[in-house]
C-alpha cells in the first residue's frame, strides 16, 4: 500500500457512475460527457470511428489494440466504435432501435457475425462486466474509523463524514488480513420436509488472509491454478493480491487468490481462482468483496468481467456485492485469429 497516495475513496453511486461513463467514453473514442447526455436525452446509440492509438484518451483500458469493432450496451445505450467507416455504417444500421438490448442473443450475434464476414472480421469475445452496488460502496468506510463531520459543498446535501484517506486504507488492510471463518448458510431450514442432514447443515472454513507483494507472486508465474487472479501483464500489472491459506490444511500454497490489475487510470479489474476442493464455501465472493473495498478505498472503481454463460461466476459476483453494469463484445480481423 502506498501511504502517499492521495486519491479519495469511491463511496457514492454518483461518482461510480461518472467513472464508468468516463471509462466507456475513452474506450469507445466518444466525446467527454456524451454517455451522460445520451442517458439524459434517451438516446439509443452512440457511434464513433476508432482513433489512432496516439489520439485515444489516456483513460482507456490498456487492452491489446487489435480489435476492429467494439460494441457495448450500458444501461440501454448502445456504444459502437469501429476502425473502418463501412463497418461502422453497417453496425449502426444493425443496432437501430432497441437492438442493443438484445445483442447478446445467439441469433443476434450470428447475424452480426455474418454482417462482419465480408469485411474479414469475426466476433472474437463477449463479456458481461460487474461493478459495485450501493451497499458495497457504503461498506468501504468502517463504522469505528474516526471521522469529521463537514458541510458538503453541494447545496442541499447537508453534513457529510470525512475520513483521512491514509487511515482508511490502513484500517481496511488491517481488517482484512489475518484469520477468518467463512460461514455458509444451510440449503434448507431444520423444519423443511424431506431434507438430508447435508441440507440443514451449514459450512465453516477457517482461513488466513494475506496480502502478497509482487516478489511473492513471482513464484506463481505460469501456474495455471491462479491464471485468472494473476495476469503478470506489463500493460496491466497486478497491484493488489489477496491470498487465502487454509488454517486446517498442511498445504503451503494458497487455496485461493484474488488479484486486482491496474487496467486504466480509473478502474481495476478483479480476477479470482479457488482450488477445486475449496469451492462452494463462499470463499471467492468474500475475497472479491474485500479486494473491491480496498480498490474503492484507494480511489479506483473495481470491475469484474465474465462470460454471459458463466452462471457460477455471475452468482459469485452478485454474492460479492457487484451488479451487472455493461455488456460488451469485440471483433477482430480473421487474419489476426489463430487457425489450426
Amino acid at each position: 500500500m502506498n501511504a502517499a497516495h492521495a486519491r479519495g475513496a469511491v463511496t457514492t453511486r454518483d461518482r461510480a457512475r461518472h467513472m464508468i461513463a468516463v471509462q466507456l467514453e475513452a474506450d469507445f473514442c466518444l466525446p467527454h460527457g456524451s454517455v451522460a447526455k445520451a442517458h439524459g436525452q434517451g438516446a439509443e446509440l452512440l457511434a464513433q470511428l476508432q482513433l489512432p492509438a496516439d489520439k485515444m484518451g489516456s483513460s482507456r483500458r490498456r487492452n491489446d489494440d487489435i480489435w476492429e469493432l467494439r460494441v457495448a450496451n450500458y444501461a440501454g445505450v448502445g456504444l459502437l466504435c469501429a476502425k473502418h467507416p463501412r463497418v461502422l455504417e453497417k453496425a449502426c444500421e444493425y443496432m437501430a432501435g432497441d437492438n442493443p438490448n438484445w445483442l447478446g442473443d445467439y441469433a443476434q450475434l450470428r447475424q452480426l457475425n455474418e454482417l462482419l464476414t465480408p469485411y474479414s472480421q469475426q466476433v472474437s469475445g463477449t463479456s458481461i462486466y460487474y461493478t459495485p452496488t450501493r451497499a458495497l460502496l457504503e461498506s468501504v468506510v468502517p463504522e469505528n474509523l474516526p471521522a469529521q463531520e463537514v458541510k458538503c459543498a453541494v447545496p442541499g446535501i447537508g453534513m457529510m463524514r470525512r475520513v483521512d484517506s491514509v487511515s482508511l486504507r490502513y484500517a481496511l488492510y488491517d481488517q482484512v488480513a489475518g484469520e477468518h471463518t467463512i460461514v455458509t448458510a444451510p440449503n434448507a431450514s431444520a423444519a423443511a420436509i424431506e431434507t438430508s442432514p447435508e441440507d440443514t447443515a451449514g459450512t465453516k472454513l477457517p482461513v488466513r488472509f494475506e496480502f502478497l507483494p509482487p516478489q511473492q507472486c513471482e513464484r506463481f508465474r505460469g501456474d495455471a491454478r491462479y491464471a485468472n487472479a494473476l495476469g503478470f501483464s506489463c500493460r496491466r500489472p497486478d497491484v493488489t493480491v489477496l491470498a487465502a491459506y487454509g488454517v486446517e490444511t498442511e498445504a503451503t500454497d494458497p487455496i485461493a487468490l484474488v488479484g486486482a490489475s491496474d487496467d486504466s487510470p480509473l478502474m481495476r479489474q478483479i480476477g479470482v481462482d479457488v482450488l477445486p476442493e475449496f469451492r462452494h464455501y463462499g470463499l471467492a465472493s468474500r475475497m472479491i468483496r474485500e479486494v473491491a473495498r480496498i480498490v474503492l478505498a484507494e480511489g479506483y472503481l473495481p470491475f469484474y468481467g465474465t462470460s454471459p454463460s458463466h452462471i457460477l461466476s455471475q452468482r459469485t459476483a452478485a454474492a460479492a456485492g457487484l451488479t451487472p453494469t455493461w455488456w460488451e463484445f469485440v471483433s477482430t480481423s480473421l487474419h489476426d485469429m489463430q487457425v489450426d
